[in-house]
Parts: structure tokens; sequence; C-alpha cells
């Protein structure tokens, strides 16, 4: 609600309007708005362009992992490689399930429908470059920080 309609309701509220004055002026093409406001552009929350990737490994194994997020589709899938070699052991897609009690998102897959991975946005926040996540995978958890994407994904 504008600030001139708020004004104009508090006056009538207060009777300093009479509201025969106010629907005239209202319903007038004529009728200005206060130049002074300046106007507020509606936008849509989060819909940038922004891509991360998000590198991290367990330390229990030989596995680094990096996970991909898009504005439009999240943390929406990670690629599991051997440390030592580099070698591909898998790629899986990630949905997003909830938020948990401190209001951080979590997002689930499973590689080849057997190992789970759980991935938590360790922030409250919509996704910024530098957030960190945790990442869960059979049974291993690791950490990772999420950077800027040079490449488009």
């Amino acid at each position: 609600m504008s600030c001139a309609l708020i004004k104009i309701a508090l006056a009538v509220g207060f009777g300093l309007l009479s509201q025969s004055s106010v629907t005239a002026s209202v319903a007038s093409p004529s009728a200005s708005i206060p130049s002074d406001q300046p106007a507020l552009a509606q936008v849509e929350p989060n819909q940038d362009n922004l891509q991360m990737q998000c590198p991290g490994s367990f330390l229990v194994n030989d596995i680094n992992y990096t996970v991909f997020f898009t504005r439009e589709a999240g943390f929406s899938r990670i690629v599991l490689q051997r440390r030592s070699t580099g070698q591909q052991i898998a790629e899986t897609f990630l949905s997003y399930d909830r938020k948990n009690t401190k209001g951080q998102a979590i997002w689930r897959g499973a590689v080849n429908d057997a190992a789970s991975v759980t991935l938590v946005h360790l922030s409250t926040r919509a996704a910024q470059v530098g957030d960190q996540i945790s990442v869960g995978y059979d049974g291993q958890w690791g950490r990772g920080t999420c950077a800027r994407s040079a490449t488009p994904l």
C-alpha cells in the first residue's frame, strides 16, 4: 500500500477528511501521487543467475566431491571422485527435502539406489558464494565451501 493511501486512510479514520472527498480524489484520473516518494521495484528474490561449485572431501576415505548449484535448481547434483586417481566414482542428482530445526536446507539423493547422499546448506539464508555445505555419503561426512562457477553449468 502506498504512503499516500495510508495517509488518506488515517485522515478519514480521524475524521479529517470526508469519505466523499476521498472517493472523488481517488476516482479522478488527474489525481497525482506525491513525487517525493521513490517508486519501489517489485523483484522476485533469488532470480539472479548465480552458479556455484562446492568442492569438498571425506577425510576418512579416498573421495573428493563437487556439488553443483544453480539458482534455478539449487544444490541439484554431486560428482564423487577418487582423490588418488581423479576417476569419477559416481554422479547423482539431489532433491530438496526440508529444513532442519536450525532452519538449514537439506537435500537428498542416492548413489545407485544404495548409498544415500545428504547435503546440508550450513546457512539459513539463500545460497551465496562462500557458503559452507556439509555432505554425508556412505556414513562419512565432509565439508565444502561454495565458489562461483567459472564455467556454465
